[in-house]
């Protein structure tokens, strides 16, 4: 078995983060613009903080955002 393991200077590390954002009591608010919307400001996330982004999904009443980071990296 063969892992995707990131490395720095002292240490070797993999850190995924499973992050799920809802609307309030989960009502279907989120169109179709909306989304691509949230889409464009978390890829602009990426880019300011140094996250990889793996997965970016969801349905009318939540965002599902996968992505890996550094153990330097703020959440």
């Amino acid at each position: 078995m063969e892992y995707d393991l990131d490395s720095g200077a002292h240490s070797t590390y993999s850190l995924h983060y499973h992050l799920i954002l809802t609307t309030k009591y989960r009502r279907g608010v989120l169109t179709e613009e909306r989304t691509q919307f949230i889409h464009e400001v978390i890829r602009g996330f990426t880019d300011n903080y140094g996250v990889e982004l793996t997965n970016l999904d969801g349905e009318d009443d939540h965002v599902h955002i996968l992505f890996r980071a550094k153990p330097t990296t703020d959440l």
